[in-house]
């Protein structure tokens, strides 16, 4: 798994602002309380065939995630923190928030989050246990594994659940700072960063989602989500054409539309999210990329769990922000199963076939996941 956009603990600000919070949290537990550790490991192989990327040709097991999270609620207030350790030796902070509930129908929370766009980015975190497939889609990769939404965000989420007539109703609205374009920590290719600890331009993004469960349709959840916000380059963002010339900087009035969609009818789920990614310059030039995805599995008395996948993502090629990411045209096809081996542990088996810009290849891959 390649390294993603998060905070760095090993800066001094951030590991001060984690410890005080965490202290400060600690103190205020009550005698014969403590917080909840939990996590998430896994280990995968996976090896391309002829056209696929070239450090997959020869079969690699590697390495994922050891994923910690702490957890906990005393009465109306919560505080969940999540560190991870990837690559063998980086150590990220992915999220952290603290909030206070007044009611089922309003919560307040501040910190750093998954945005809420469509429901598998909120549902399955960076714990691959909990997700169905072994990778997530295209659409969906974090920020610097090469994705063009904003994954994470930080900032104060307002949120609630309730009931009406159809049926009962999740909302949420999370103001923060947008994302920028940039070579984060000089690795040589360009991703969103989700500014952790400050914005680049004094506009705040505004992310919100509505979703509902009807009565009258049992097992049906149907969600509506939306992200806006001012997205730019940077001075350290590299040249979108790697010819040494810089054109084209990104400077961008975004916004991300999604419609989601979950049907559960005995053993069968479907599911699906489409994704429009909407840009506009400060010349009035507009452009706008479009990513979807279907997801079927069936279980089989909980144990086994085949599935099939297919997801695309159509980007405009002559668009900064796109060209900026190196975001390809890319549409792939999945098909898996997986094994429970109890309900903290799995193995997942899948063949892809993928497509992109015209280049296309097949891969195999096998997954070991765990919960703890």
């Amino acid at each position: 798994m390649t390294k993603r956009t998060t905070w760095k603990l090993f800066r001094p600000l951030n590991l001060f602002i984690l410890c005080l919070m965490t202290a400060v949290f600690l103190i205020n537990i009550p005698n014969g309380d403590a917080f909840e550790l939990n996590g998430f490991t896994d280990v995968s192989f996976t090896k391309s065939e002829k056209g696929g990327p070239a450090e997959l040709r020869n079969g690699n097991f590697a390495f994922g995630t050891l994923d910690l999270y702490l957890a906990q609620t005393l009465e109306d207030t919560e505080v969940l923190v999540e560190l991870i350790v990837e690559d063998g030796d980086i150590l990220d902070l992915e999220r952290v928030s603290v909030g206070y509930t007044f009611s089922d129908e309003f919560r307040i929370r501040a910190g750093r989050f998954h945005t809420p766009l469509g429901f598998w980015n909120t549902s399955y975190h960076h714990g691959v246990q909990l997700q169905p497939t072994i990778k997530r889609p295209e659409i969906l990769k974090f920020e610097d594994e090469g994705g063009m939404i904003p994954a994470h965000m930080i900032g104060a989420y307002f949120s609630g659940r309730a009931g009406s007539f159809a049926g009962p109703i999740e909302y949420g609205v999370l103001i923060g700072n947008g994302p920028r374009i940039t070579d984060y920590e000089n690795r040589g290719k360009n991703s969103l960063v989700p500014n952790n600890t400050e914005d680049n331009n004094i506009g705040k993004a505004i992310a919100f989602h509505a979703a509902i469960s009807p009565e009258a349709i049992e097992g049906l959840k149907v969600g509506f989500s939306g992200h806006i916000s001012r997205v730019q380059t940077d001075s350290k963002a590299l040249d979108a054409n790697k010819d040494g010339t810089v054109d084209n900087p990104v400077d961008v009035d975004q916004t991300i539309l999604a419609a989601a969609v979950k049907y559960t009818l005995g053993n069968i789920d479907l599911s699906g999210e489409y994704f429009s990614i909407k840009n506009k310059n400060h010349g009035g030039m507009t452009d706008t990329n479009n990513a979807y995805y279907g997801l079927a599995t069936y279980s089989i008395n909980d144990r086994f769990i085949p599935y099939l996948m297919y997801d695309k993502v159509l980007v405009d090629h002559d668009n900064p922000y796109s060209k900026s990411l190196g975001t390809q045209d890319t549409v792939n096809l999945t098909a898996g199963v997986r094994y429970n081996i109890n309900y903290r542990s799995s193995i997942k088996g899948e063949l892809r076939n993928i497509d992109m810009s015209g280049d296309d290849w097949n891969e195999y891959a096998v997954q070991w996941s765990l919960a703890f």
